[in-house]
């Protein structure tokens, strides 16, 4: 396995290292950790950089590891100049330095004044051409608490995608939709594997749907009332997704199917009906129905208030917990994600 280097977004604090290492498990590749940092995650894994690049959504790029320093600029510049690391720089390809930080890591150091001196480093060593505008190659180090992590860069993400999606800007609108930064990385999370069958229980107008689509999972949809239901369909096929079911159905109730991932954000907040339903109840019906036509060993990332134990309402759903992050929506509602894996 070689090593990838992962910039973080830093938009949640766990969410986004969560999503890389889902993400890699969805395209069927082991992975291990080698350093976890603020907004910086390192693996080993054979993943292709390209293909993670494709999936995620709160990450900003993704670069071959080269090493990990001190945050010093001496610690820096006895890294990147040692025999090991010039020995696995590209000769005779055009070059660029840049230099980030993360928050106030290390702030006596001039990022700009850091990025030549390590340029010159470099040079002395290597057949080695500046190019600022468009560089064939391009070396990364971030500063990131006590430590500076350096790679190359691979790939970096098109974040602009989601923004062109955003709910406001779809045929139909509801208030209650997922931005879809975080509606790409509950299907991410869900491990939803390319090709596989992918299931939203509560789909709404199809704010999941999309970013699953999108990914080129076959998807299905299924809600309670029938105006989300249409919604959901013009939503897709403005999206040019032709690959999908929609059906009118209850989640506690769901019809007879095999689906391999699923994602999904119930009814639970202000926007949002439960079709008078009391929300505990909610859950304790519909786990065992969505647990139902989950594969063995297939994922679930479901949403829920934090006052909610749904691994208590789970229980005897045949569902494993396997992680569980928190989000604050707004004042009086914090959201939390959970998923959980069937055994």
């Amino acid at each position: 396995m070689s090593g990838l280097m992962f910039m973080l977004s830093g938009e949640h604090k766990t969410l986004p290292a969560a999503e890389v290492l889902a993400a890699i498990k969805a395209e069927r590749r082991s992975f291990k950790i080698v350093e976890q940092l603020d907004q910086v995650l390192v693996v080993e894994t054979k993943a292709r950089p390209e293909v993670l690049a494709s999936r995620l959504a709160m990450s900003r790029e993704i670069c071959h590891h080269l090493c990990t320093s001190g945050a010093t600029e001496e610690e820096i510049l006895e890294a990147v100049g040692s025999s090991d690391i010039v020995d696995l720089l590209p000769h005779g390809k055009s070059f660029a330095v840049r230099i980030e930080r993360v928050k106030r890591s290390a702030p006596s150091i001039n990022t700009l004044d850091l990025s030549k001196k390590i340029a010159r480093v470099i040079a002395e060593e290597i057949e080695f051409k500046v190019d600022l505008v468009n560089p064939q190659q391009e070396l990364l180090g971030v500063l990131t608490g006590e430590a500076c992590v350096f790679g190359i860069t691979a790939a970096r993400l098109d974040r602009s995608q989601f923004t062109r999606r955003k709910p406001t800007s779809r045929p139909a609108f509801h208030p209650g939709t997922l931005k879809p930064v975080l509606a790409r990385c509950l299907v991410n999370l869900a491990r939803t594997p390319r090709g596989g069958t992918f299931l939203d229980p509560f789909c709404g107008v199809g704010g999941i749907l999309l970013e699953a689509g999108i990914l080129g999972a076959k998807i299905v949809g299924i809600d309670i009332e029938q105006s989300m239901v249409e919604g959901a369909r013009v939503n897709l096929e403005a999206m040019n997704i032709r690959d999908f079911q929609l059906i009118v159905g209850d989640a506690r109730e769901l019809p007879s199917m095999e689906v391999d991932a699923i994602a999904t954000d119930p009814p639970y907040g202000r926007q949002s009906s439960t079709a008078g339903t009391k929300l505990d109840e909610l859950y304790r019906e519909a786990l065992p129905s969505i647990a139902g036509v989950l594969r063995r060993k297939g994922y679930l990332c479901i949403t829920s208030p934090a006052e909610l134990e749904l691994e208590e309402l789970a229980g005897g759903s045949g569902l494993i917990k396997v992680e569980q992050h928190e989000q604050r929506v707004h004042r009086s509602l914090t959201r939390r994600i959970h998923v959980f894996r069937k055994k």
